[in-house]
């Protein structure tokens, strides 16, 4: 009997339509008539000021600016981000809690940034903060010796995780791969904050997003997590 191929793109579902839908509404960005681009742009975007003076429906922007980027260089780099580190947080947490995951990673990313610049009057885009969120889940359990990437509950021949599925905030600091990567992360990011060029970057980067997507991850991921919890 033949072997079953592996497929080359093997990235679970919800990953894989972000990914679509990403690409799609880029593509109408890039090539849609300017007006309606623009049209785009000035209704989902996230535009701190429009919100702090307005209020109301722009709150929604918080979300909503998470699905427009603004060229194809930074989809590309989103799409392999989300790819690289969407997929093992997707198969950990499952499908719909991975989904909610990410809205409030991206949420948790505009409000920090409207927090530090609530005039700020260019328009704010880009799913950088919710791909933040999946960074700072990955901390937790990627780098815990033992804990399975995916939640396998489902499949009666996977074993009961007994061990710890992650690791705890307290005894974070004693990891050291953990930290490293934490750390090399948060300098990595002000380092682009500053030098925004280095990137190959055109206009500032919403660095500001980039932390308080990964703190939200990095901090309530026991919320949405329910690996080795019950037998």
């Amino acid at each position: 009997m033949a072997a079953q191929r592996e497929r080359i793109f093997n990235l679970p579902k919800v990953t894989k339509t972000l990914i679509f839908a990403l690409t799609a509404i880029q593509f109408v960005v890039a090539y849609a008539p300017a007006d309606f681009a623009q049209w785009l742009l000035a209704t989902f975007a996230f535009i701190p000021a429009r919100v702090t003076t307005e209020g109301g429906v722009e709150y929604a922007t918080m979300l909503t600016y998470a699905f427009l980027h603004g060229d194809w260089t930074h989809l590309v780099v989103n799409v392999c981000a989300l790819a690289a580190f969407g997929t093992p947080v997707e198969r950990r947490f499952g499908s719909a809690r991975y989904l909610l995951f990410l809205a409030a990673s991206a949420i948790s990313g505009a409000l920090f940034f409207f927090a530090l610049h609530p005039y700020e009057i260019a328009p704010v885009v880009g799913a950088s903060g919710a791909i933040s969120g999946t960074m700072g889940a990955i901390v937790r359990f990627a780098f815990t010796p033992g804990a399975r990437l995916a939640d396998e509950r489902g499949n009666p021949r996977a074993p009961y995780d007994e061990g710890p599925g992650s690791t705890s905030l307290s005894q974070l600091p004693l990891n050291r791969q953990a930290m490293f990567f934490l750390v090399a992360w948060l300098a990595a990011n002000l380092l682009l904050g500053a030098f925004p060029q280095a990137a190959g970057a055109s206009s500032a980067i919403a660095w500001e997003a980039h932390i308080g997507g990964f703190l939200f991850g990095l901090v309530f991921f026991r919320f949405f997590d329910c690996v080795g919890r019950y037998p």
